[in-house]
């Protein structure tokens, strides 16, 4: 029975997340250590050294140089190890979740030296492999099962108890022997008198046997349950990061006229072949901003309509919102090696895409 036990969302979400941050740590290791003897990395590592926390550590320059460059061959030993470990997630590997977890150390070393929420992510991606319904999974137990107990000991905690209805306290027929006034009067025992012989009886009610009548429609209404709260939050969550995403990229679009030239003089400074061979110039570098500008207000309008959409119970709606979620994740990751505020979006765009897959809200579109 376990083996008919389809893998957990939770379980696809970890391992997304272990397959996807081992890559981008050894990217932005080697992108580190392939920088470090640039003159703007030493200005760099010469500031931290003369902090107040670092400035009696009694290092040089080049140690700390070198001591990154180690951190960063070891996350990127580590992160490469844990990119193949992390596609035997899928295949309910015990042996592999056992190795990443012992590779966890390592990774935290490592995510020291490069971009501080890479590793955060491997991490995270392993430590739900022990969380439920995932270790349930792995143990080989029904956790669809154990899932819906719990969830349903949940509900059952958050409504009131109900109270049994009251059964009649007295005869309401004008049968049985009469007291002096003519009313009828209680038996001794207290048990309601037998019907006199020859009253009429009222009918019983009619017992169903087969299936309830259809309505005039001639379709019989199908039972929706409450929406799940993990939909609730997930769409909730794309419309308030659709709303702020907007405020940033009209912010963006009214300061680039005033910001051209820096923006083309920081380009010519990093990138100046890249310029020489595309000719690219100042306007033409500000109009390329604007329609990637008004490419990410499209998108950014489209993820909340589709979250208007999946709400209403439109589960291709879902669907393309997972998928528009997770693009979003990985084009924020790889702005966010420049830009670090960018790892609330990458939080907030990896939530939904979890919240969108979890078990209940796909039996709650099934049931629809």
């Amino acid at each position: 029975m376990s083996d008919e036990q389809p893998r957990p969302g939770q379980a696809t979400l970890a391992g997304a997340l272990i397959i996807g941050g081992s890559v981008f740590v050894v990217l932005a290791a080697w992108q580190r250590v392939s920088t470090l003897h640039t003159l703007e990395v030493q200005e760099e590592l010469d500031r931290i050294l003369t902090e107040p926390m670092t400035g009696d550590l009694g290092i040089s320059v080049d140690t700390l140089a070198t001591l990154i460059r180690v951190l960063c061959l070891i996350g990127a030993g580590a992160a490469t190890a844990s990119t193949i470990l992390g596609i035997q997630v899928f295949k309910r590997s015990a042996s592999a979740r056992i190795a990443l977890t012992a590779l966890s150390p390592l990774l935290f070393v490592g995510g020291l030296a490069t971009a501080g929420f890479l590793a955060p992510m491997v991490l995270a991606g392993i430590a739900l492999l022990w969380l439920q319904p995932t270790r349930d999974w792995y143990a080989g137990r029904p956790w669809i099962q154990r899932y819906e107990e719990r969830r349903a000991a949940r509900l059952a905690g958050l409504r009131p108890p109900s109270t049994p209805a009251q059964p009649p306290t007295g005869p309401t027929g004008p049968t049985g022997p009469t007291g002096p006034t003519g009313s009828p009067a209680p038996p001794a025992s207290g048990w309601p008198s037998p019907p006199a012989a020859g009253a009429q009886q009222p009918p019983a009610a009619p017992v169903l046997t087969g299936p309830a009548p259809l309505p005039p429609g001639g379709h019989r209404a199908v039972q929706r349950g409450i929406r799940p709260r993990a939909l609730v939050a997930a769409c909730s969550l794309t419309w308030v990061t659709s709303g702020l995403v907007l405020v940033v990229l009209a912010v963006l679009a009214a300061v680039l006229p005033s910001q051209s030239e820096d923006l083309y003089a920081e380009m010519q400074r990093q990138q100046p072949q890249l310029i020489e061979e595309s000719q690219l110039g100042e306007q033409d570098l500000v109009a390329i901003l604007y329609v990637f500008i008004a490419g990410l207000i499209v998108w950014t309008l489209a993820a909340g309509a589709l979250a208007g959409l999946a709400f209403a119970g439109q589960n291709w709606a879902r669907i393309a919102l997972a998928i528009s979620a997770a693009a979003a994740t990985f084009l924020a990751l790889a702005l966010a090696l420049g830009a670090w505020p960018l790892v609330m979006l990458v939080a907030a765009t990896a939530g939904t895409v979890w919240l969108l897959v979890r078990p209940e809200v796909g039996r709650w579109y099934a049931g629809r």
